[in-house]
């Protein structure tokens, strides 16, 4: 029996281990500095790293305890050179690199070396990535106006891998970075005086259908591949889907849906069909990331955003591949003993504001 561990990490903007304070930083040189003194890009402010290569030592570290064959990194280096150069510098050149589309928070893929020559990207016949993850068309909520609909594009698109991991045996991943939720909605201060000053709110709302129309581009591009037949049945959605499996105040006031509930599919629908790869157990109290919820009076929340979905040639148990029992896990031993636990808060101090989470597959023959 052969079996592959993947993971997906988010490594919190990998572009400041390059130095980049503006667009033309990351273009103009891609090594890696002995200290970067913190920056700004647009409304985001990098902290100062005093020692990168100590940070990427903490990054690396966390990789190698993962141990995985094919790691799908969001917030990754703009260029492939980049990553690459971090591979060959801090985990001793184990890995060939692929990369979606070329962004400051850019998806890409770590491929161990032995599995070179059996993955690769990979897109449906006949489309272009620029063809299937931009331009999505949006009706703003509360307009009808044909004059008033939009288009909205991913900013990171998916990277769609194909694997040829035995001979007639296709296992398909689909690394994913959607949008966030972050919108001019910041307090609960906002959110009560809505009546007087509904624009944060009605910001919070359109952020949310931009990301909604993200997981249905997605969702329908995935359905696509299923239904191309048996060679394209067996998919590993994973990555950082800045949604979690409960609830938030936007979603119960407004009666949104869940992400996640709209990516996974429709039960009348059964063969193209996701489910979560971890145990409901594990589901109930697992968590990648934490923060200050602006909605709950700036309380320090944690929340699972980083996930792993199979394909019903999976999960069903029937298909070529199958999920090991319990394998789906937040690695938090792997993230605790590469972080200081006296001050994780300071970027210098932990790999990630993201722990990783893996999964084993496994195939016959």
């Amino acid at each position: 029996m052969g079996q592959i561990k993947i993971a997906t990490f988010n490594i919190e903007w990998m572009i400041a281990l390059f130095g980049a304070r503006k667009d033309a930083d990351w273009l103009a040189d891609p090594g890696i500095p002995d200290h970067f003194a913190g920056g700004k890009r647009g409304t985001i402010r990098f902290e100062a790293i005093p020692d990168v290569p100590a940070l990427c030592q903490r990054i690396a570290g966390t990789i190698r305890a993962v141990d995985p064959d094919v790691l799908l990194v969001q917030e990754g280096p703009p260029l492939v050179e980049q990553m690459q150069l971090f591979v060959d510098r801090f985990l001793g050149g184990d890995y060939v690199v692929h990369r979606s589309n070329r962004s400051d928070q850019a998806i890409h893929a770590l491929v161990r070396k032995p599995l070179a020559d059996r993955v690769a990207p990979w897109l449906p016949p006949g489309t272009t990535a620029a063809g299937l993850w931009r331009n999505i068309p949006v009706q703003p909520w509360g307009t009808i106006g044909s004059k008033q609909r939009t288009l909205v594009s991913s900013a990171r698109y998916p990277l769609l891998l194909k694997c040829e991991l035995a001979p007639g045996k296709h296992l398909m991943l689909c690394g994913v970075h959607t949008k966030s939720k972050f919108s001019k909605l910041k307090s609960m201060a906002q959110w009560l005086a809505r009546d007087a000053q509904p624009a944060p709110v009605l910001d919070a709302l359109g952020t949310r259908q931009k990301l909604s129309a993200e997981m249905r581009r997605l969702r329908n591009v995935l359905g696509r591949v299923l239904a191309t037949g048996p060679e394209f049945g067996h998919v590993v959605a994973l990555g950082d889907f800045n949604d979690g499996p409960f609830a938030d105040v936007m979603e119960d006031e407004f009666l949104i849906g869940n992400l996640l509930d709209e990516l996974i599919g429709s039960f009348v629908a059964p063969n193209t069909y996701f489910k979560h790869a971890m145990t409901p157990q594990r589901l109930a109290t697992a968590a990648t990331t934490r923060f200050h919820d602006p909605l709950k009076g700036g309380a320090l929340a944690e929340e699972l955003i980083d996930h792993v979905l199979l394909s019903p040639g999976i999960w069903s148990g029937r298909g070529q591949f199958r999920l090991r029992a319990d394998s789906c896990r937040v690695e938090d031993a792997a993230w605790q003993a590469h972080t200081d636990a006296a001050d994780p808060d300071r970027r210098q101090n932990r790999p990630s504001d993201h722990k990783p989470v893996s999964v084993v597959i496994r195939w016959t023959g």
